[in-house]
């Protein structure tokens, strides 16, 4: 009987979730950001597609182990993922803001202006707009990427622990031996 490993499979899909958050994110600033709102769809989609990869990640380890896993070692591969998919979103976000384009947000603010003025909103409710524009600048910042990264993973790992619990299934052998270890 061969071992199965209980980190392959997290680290395996780890790396190509984390890889394709990469190309999500760099997508989003790079194409998206000159209109906000489909900054935010392409946010939405992007964080959707992460989440399928969570779920591929709990079904692939349930095959793993042979179509049998209990929620520990289906969660252990998820979270696992989702450490290395959010560790990847905070270097982005810290090397993007600050070497690659450093005036991402005052661009990204300046192009919402122009999306508000053109769908003649009261000057005063853009300028409330633009305020809360400082806000995310600042939670872009390396403490607050940090607060936030604890943040994600508390709210990955529910979805992730959700997988988890509708996946897992107990192999009916040792569910029998749990019930009634003597009939073994």
């Amino acid at each position: 009987m061969t071992t199965v490993s209980k980190y392959r499979i997290g680290l395996r899909y780890g790396f190509i979730t984390g890889l394709l958050y990469f190309i999500l994110l760099f997508c989003r600033y790079k194409f998206f950001s000159s209109n906000p709102r489909y900054f935010v769809s392409f946010a939405v989609v992007s964080y959707l597609i992460i989440l399928m990869m969570y779920l591929f990640t709990a079904i692939a380890r349930k095959n793993e182990l042979g179509g049998y896993a209990d929620l520990k070692e289906i969660f252990t591969a998820v979270f696992i993922v989702i450490l290395i998919t959010e560790l990847v979103y905070i270097v982005f976000n810290l090397v993007y803001f600050k070497i690659v384009d450093p005036s991402f947000w005052e661009n990204f603010q300046a192009s919402t202006r122009t999306q508000l003025q053109m769908t003649h909103i009261p000057e005063e409710q853009i300028e409330q707009q633009m305020k809360s524009f400082k806000d995310m600048e600042n939670q872009s910042g390396p403490g607050n990427l940090i607060k936030g990264y604890g943040i994600s993973v508390v709210i990955d790992s529910v979805f992730g622990l959700i997988f988890a619990i509708i996946l897992r299934k107990r192999n009916p052998a040792i569910k029998k031996f749990l019930e009634d270890p003597r009939q073994s």
